[in-house]
């Protein structure tokens, strides 16, 4: 059985033409794979794009099943958040953030647009989903002092075995850590089957495999959507795995 998942980084479409390349490659699939999912390990950041006047609009043609949380999302504090995340119609997954103490945060967490995990059926089982954000964020952003940002490792034994007891066949990471921890995560949990890794300088290979776990990373600032193409059995065990792109964003400077 066939599983695609479509993943991008720190990019931003360029054309409203593009909207609807992501429903076209989920029709398409249909034919071909079991389940497609849309994921994002990527910042999404609108202060200099031409769409920061219209992010809400932006945001709903994107259509993600989930993404990871950035530095970015942080810039502005809680309030710059809160207003990120009610623009959403889908989940941003942080484990290892914590906002209950966050009164301006925690309502999204009670109202699922801020969750440490997702589990999504599928036609093979369950596919249990989770997101890490970087420690580093406490001072490369501006959070406020009442969301704790936990280790990640910590946080990723406690949800693998969450997922696990709640009987996932395959379990997904979209990961801000970088290449480096994302390895030590690989080595320690070979639970994990595919690491979604952060946008990266250091290489163009694009599929990794560490012990069990496939770890996909894009170039920084290479303007595509990603499609990786997974064979997998009906236990969840990886057989194979291709990736393609598709051309169609433009880059987004952050410096």
């Amino acid at each position: 059985m066939k599983l695609t998942i479509l993943h991008t980084n720190n990019i931003i479409l360029n054309s409203n033409n593009h909207y609807s390349l992501i429903d076209e490659i989920k029709e398409r699939n249909k034919k071909t794979a079991e389940e497609t999912l849309f994921l994002g390990a990527t910042d999404i950041n609108f202060s200099k794009s031409n769409y920061q006047n219209d992010e809400k609009n932006f945001l709903k043609k994107l259509k993600y099943d989930a993404i990871a949380i950035g530095e970015h999302q942080f810039d502005e504090g809680s309030q710059g958040l809160a207003k990120f995340l009610k623009q959403l119609d889908f989940p941003v997954l942080a484990a290892n953030v914590q906002i209950e103490k966050d009164e301006i945060l925690n309502t999204f967490e009670k109202n699922g647009k801020f969750l440490p995990y997702l589990l999504k059926e599928s036609k093979f089982g369950k596919i249990g989903i989770f997101g890490l954000t970087p420690m580093s964020t406490v001072y490369d952003s501006c959070p406020s002092s009442d969301t704790i940002f936990t280790n990640p490792s910590d946080r990723t034994e406690f949800i693998v075995k969450m997922l696990k007891k709640k009987e996932a066949n395959l379990i997904i990471l979209l990961s801000q850590l970088g290449q480096d921890e994302n390895q030590i995560l690989a080595q320690k949990f070979p639970e994990i089957d595919v690491i979604i890794d952060r946008a990266t300088y250091k290489t163009d290979k694009t599929i990794n495999k560490w012990k069990k776990t496939l770890m996909v990373q894009t170039m920084a600032d290479f303007p595509s959507i990603f499609e990786l193409e997974l064979e997998v059995d009906e236990q969840g065990k990886l057989l194979t795995a291709q990736e393609k792109y598709h051309e169609v964003f433009e880059s987004v400077n952050y410096g």
